[in-house]
Formats: C-alpha cells, sequence, structure tokens
C-alpha cells in the first residue's frame, strides 16, 4: 500500500467525475539497477581504468540495457493494460517509464484508490490525486510505482526557496558599482578572488553550461546583460543564452517576474567568462513538479550532446515526494552520470530540517533531489560577523537521507564525522543514510531585477552556481586539451578533501526546526561537506588526471 506523505497545507476536497482521464505513469521494474551504478563508479572515478570513458550517444544502449525493464515484465503488464482494454506508450527511449491513460473510475478499480480533486484554497491550484494506492501481489514486481497519485505539488507554495534578498539594501544602477560579478557590494569581496577564479577569457570555448529552469520560470536576458555591462564590463555585453526547450518549455521575456534563475544565470555569465550558456526550460506538466524532473532528466540522457555542467537549484523537503518517485529519478541521474555530465544541486534554505520559518517543519527532514547519491550537493557559507573569514551559513541545508543509503565515496569520512559527534542508531537522523552536502560556497551575491541593483542577496543557489561555474571552467581546460570532461564529481571530491578549505560551525535554524542543529566537525559535516572550493587546487588535481 502506498500512502500520501504530503498534502496542501490548506486544501478543498472534490468527487472528482469516474469519466475523468487520468495520465498516469508507470514505472517498471528496471533490469540492473546495479550494474548501471557500476558502470556509473568506473567512469567517475580518478584511478579507474575506464575514467573518463562517459557514454556517448551512440553508446546509450548500454545505459539502456541497465534501466530497461526484462521482456517479461514488458509482457506480463501489457498483458494487464490488454486484458482492461487499456494500452501504453513508452516515455523513456529503455521503457522503464510508460504512460497509461485511463478514466478515474479504471484507476480506483486497477490500484484500489479514490481518486479526488485537490484544490490549494490560497491558490486555487487543483491536482487530481489519492490518499493511497496499491498495487495487486501479482504485479508488485513488475510497477515499481504509479505516478502522479500520492505525490502532492509542492512547487506552488511548498517548494523551498534557496535565498533571501536583502531588499533593504539597494540602489539604482548609476550607483557605483564594485569590481566583482559576485561580489557583496557591502564588503567588497570578490567571488574570483576567495576561489582563485581565473577572469580571462578561456580559449578555446570548448562546452556549455546550463542552468535548469521548471513550471516555465525563466531567466530575463536584459537583466543578464545589465550585470555584465555593470560588474563585468571586460566581457561581452550583448553576451545570451541558448535555449534548451523540454516538454515545450519557455524562456518568458516579460518586464517582471524573473526570478531567482536570472541571478543564477547572471552568476554564471559573470564568472565562466564567455563559456557558452544555456537556460533548459521545462514546460508544466499537469502540475507536477516531479514529472518534470523526470522529463528533464530523461531528455539530458538521451540528448546527442547535452551540455557537460549543469546547475538545479530550489529543492524539496525529502518528505514531499514517495521513495519510489524518489529512487527512479535519481536512476535518472545515475544515467545522466554516465553521460559524464556534472549535475550539480543546492541543499536550500534548511539549517537541520527547514524549510526556512515552515512552523510545521519537520527536524531532519533533508532536501531532495540534492539526496540523490548521483548529484553534487552544495551548501552555504558566509562572511563571519567581523568580516575576517568564511564561515558557514547557519540556513544552508545539511543531513541525512532517509531514503538513499550511504553511497560507497562517503564510507570513509561520513562514520568519521558520526563517531564525533557520538551518534548511535537511536540518533533522529538516519545514519545509515546519504549524507549532503558535499561542499559549501558563499551564499551571497549580488543581482539586477529590472534595473534595480539588489545587494547581498544570500542563498544556497548562489553557492551552487559559483561552484558550477568553476567545474564549467574546469572543464573546458579539460576538453580544450583533448581530455574528457569531469562528469560527475563526488568520487573525485571525495578522493581530493584537502582541495576544499574546512570550516567548522554549528548549522541550524530554531524556529523553523525546534532548535536541532548539526555539529560541525573537523573533515566533512552535514554542515558545509569539505567546505569551500579553490580554483587553483582543483586545476593541479584535474591537470593529473
Amino acid at each position: 500500500m502506498f500512502k500520501s506523505l504530503s498534502i496542501f497545507a490548506a486544501l478543498a476536497v472534490v468527487v472528482v467525475h469516474r469519466d475523468q482521464i487520468l495520465n498516469l505513469r508507470l514505472a517498471l521494474a528496471q533490469k540492473d539497477i546495479s550494474g548501471l551504478q557500476d558502470t556509473v563508479y568506473g567512469v567517475s572515478t580518478p584511478g579507474s581504468s575506464r575514467y573518463g570513458q562517459y557514454l556517448s550517444k551512440e553508446e546509450l544502449s548500454t545505459v539502456e540495457a541497465y534501466v530497461a525493464p526484462t521482456n517479461d515484465t514488458v509482457s506480463q503488464v501489457n498483458a494487464w493494460l490488454a486484458s482492461n482494454n487499456l494500452t501504453s506508450s513508452p516515455m523513456t527511449s529503455a521503457g522503464d517509464w510508460i504512460a497509461v491513460n485511463m478514466t478515474v473510475s479504471q484507476a480506483n478499480q486497477l490500484f484500489a484508490a479514490d481518486f479526488s480533486t485537490f484544490q490549494n484554497v490560497d491558490t486555487n491550484q487543483t491536482v487530481h490525486r489519492t490518499l493511497s494506492y496499491s498495487i495487486s501481489n501479482t504485479l508488485r514486481a513488475s510497477i515499481k510505482a504509479v505516478h502522479p497519485t500520492t505525490t502532492f505539488p509542492a512547487a506552488r507554495g511548498l517548494k523551498q526557496s534557496s535565498s533571501v534578498a536583502n531588499t533593504n539594501a539597494h540602489a539604482t544602477t548609476t550607483k557605483a558599482a564594485p569590481p566583482s560579478s559576485s561580489a557583496s557590494t557591502n564588503k567588497q569581496r570578490p567571488i574570483e578572488a576567495l576561489y582563485g577564479i581565473p577572469a580571462t577569457p578561456p580559449t578555446p570555448a570548448a562546452n556549455v553550461f546550463a542552468v535548469a529552469g521548471f513550471e516555465n520560470d525563466f531567466a530575463n536576458v536584459r537583466d543578464v546583460q545589465a550585470f555584465l555591462r555593470t560588474f563585468r564590463s571586460d566581457l561581452d555585453p550583448n553576451t545570451t543564452f541558448a535555449l534548451i526547450s523540454v516538454d515545450d518549455g519557455i524562456n518568458n521575456q516579460l518586464p517582471a517576474g524573473a526570478g531567482p534563475l536570472t541571478v543564477n544565470m547572471a552568476l554564471a555569465a559573470g564568472l565562466t567568462n564567455g563559456i557558452p550558456l544555456a537556460f533548459i526550460s521545462t514546460g508544466t506538466v499537469d502540475n507536477d513538479i516531479f514529472s518534470e524532473f523526470l522529463d528533464e532528466a530523461n531528455f539530458l540522457v538521451s540528448s546527442p550532446n547535452p551540455p557537460q555542467t549543469i546547475v538545479q537549484t530550489g529543492p524539496f523537503r525529502e518528505s514531499l515526494v514517495s521513495p519510489e518517485i524518489a529512487e527512479s529519478l535519481c536512476n535518472s541521474y545515475a544515467q545522466i552520470a554516465a553521460r559524464g555530465i556534472s549535475y550539480i544541486m543546492d541543499t536550500g534554505l534548511w539549517g537541520a530540517g527547514g524549510p526556512f520559518l515552515d512552523p510545521n517543519c519537520t527536524p531532519f527532514d533533508a532536501p531532495f533531489p540534492a539526496t540523490c547519491p548521483f548529484v553534487t550537493a552544495v551548501g552555504g557559507t558566509e562572511w563571519t560577523s567581523d568580516d575576517t573569514a568564511e564561515a558557514a551559513w547557519s540556513l544552508s541545508g545539511g543531513g541525512f537521507s532517509r531514503i538513499f543509503s550511504r553511497p560507497k565515496y562517503q564510507d570513509e569520512v561520513v562514520p568519521a564525522y558520526l563517531n564525533a559527534i557520538g551518534a548511535t542508531t537511536s540518533s533522529p537522523f538516519n545514519i545509515s543514510g546519504r549524507g549532503i552536502p558535499d561542499l559549501a560556497a558563499m551564499t551571497q551575491a549580488t543581482f539586477i531585477d529590472q534595473g534595480v541593483i539588489f545587494t547581498d542577496e544570500a542563498g544556497t543557489d548562489n553557492s551552487a552556481t559559483i561552484f558550477a561555474s568553476m567545474i564549467a571552467l574546469l572543464t573546458n581546460e579539460r576538453i580544450a586539451a583533448g581530455k574528457p570532461g569531469l562528469g560527475f564529481l563526488n568520487p573525485l571530491i571525495y578522493q581530493n578533501k584537502g582541495t576544499f578549505n574546512d570550516m567548522q560551525a554549528a548549522i541550524g535554524e530554531s524556529t523553523a526546526c525546534q532548535g536541532v542543529f548539526y555539529n560541525g566537525t573537523a573533515g566533512w559535516d552535514p554542515v558545509t561537506g569539505f567546505g569551500s572550493p579553490s580554483y587553483t587546487r582543483l586545476q593541479e588535481i584535474c591537470n593529473k588526471l
């Protein structure tokens, strides 16, 4: 029996018409996930004989062989559908996800469900969902999950912001500007200088850096160009970015309405010095952000020439998604890793449980999808109160997954942390879960919105974008030298922990999470991971690969 993990905070329930058509997705059992994971580690772990041998579009059949359902699974599911006068269509080239349209009456009968229309009374958003469903014993080994069913949309109201804007400190664009695209205008501390990021354009520009957007969020070209004119006048003021559309996603250019994605794109443009940029826009899918995540991931897996570095921001509480859907999405990120893509996510305004200032927050509820072991999770740092050093940001998300077990690249460092704090099986968090973040970076940045400069906008979306920009530059250096890109980063990161600036601090948002917190310790911890990056030290390591 699958039960709902969450519902709208304020909702009204209406019985849905029995002949209403539901567009359902069925996740079929995949043949050999462990084989896929072994491939990912083989091509991503420095020292492996397969390191850097990422799978091309032409070699995609290798990935599909791992994730495709068996012939018996396909036959059983198709026979069951046919017996109920239903047909399916594949949603992925491997056939591990299929689409089936059926009436509410059929869905209720086949899955022992009770679909209703749920309306968020605050936003008027409506969705068709059921609070529980089940898969028959004869099909349980073949069908792993049905979606959307018990997982409610979180994007419009429950999606976690990754930043807090200090709108009290702003000025018009005529005000004198700091010298760096990523500097805090109050503190005048360039990110380039802090992390040793080069400011010269790469020659040649050999890869693509993409910012991922969902629900038709958009990045405003005008504000990105104004940002460059104001803060990086040495770069092309007419810099723009390509649009990669998934599910008919658009890049709206309305005068207002652009959110953090404009900040992310502008920050990336200012730090990558002319590397080609792209915006991945995934359109809305039945008010369901998780389907958008899946569609974007599956698009990248099958793309002939996907961007080599991608940053995605804005996580969710892990409890908002069913383990079955979370695992299916994470398997898609593993396929992305096999293609040699560095997929980087932030950990949000989380503290030790978040979301930020939510009175109903659950302590130790980790941010998803950052908890997937096949993405790189980035937390946040800030300046100390006396402006003399970099320190952990108290709102930066971290913790341990309740869905994903600890990956093998963490087998040494996470137990060391748990031993240091005396954690046991009776601890209120999952000590055997995937720990995040993997590293951290500065949260403070400056952005331009409709011609107005906002200073000290702080968030882990900035942190993830800063680190992703560094990886884009390093990947560009490698590709220009005839080497493969950096791909899935975590094995490299955990082999080279001395590359990062270790910080010891405590994290926790007492208002939101009832006073709970994680201790920062020497080495890896769920506050800042290994700490903040150094471009020059990473470069030295990458040059030896």
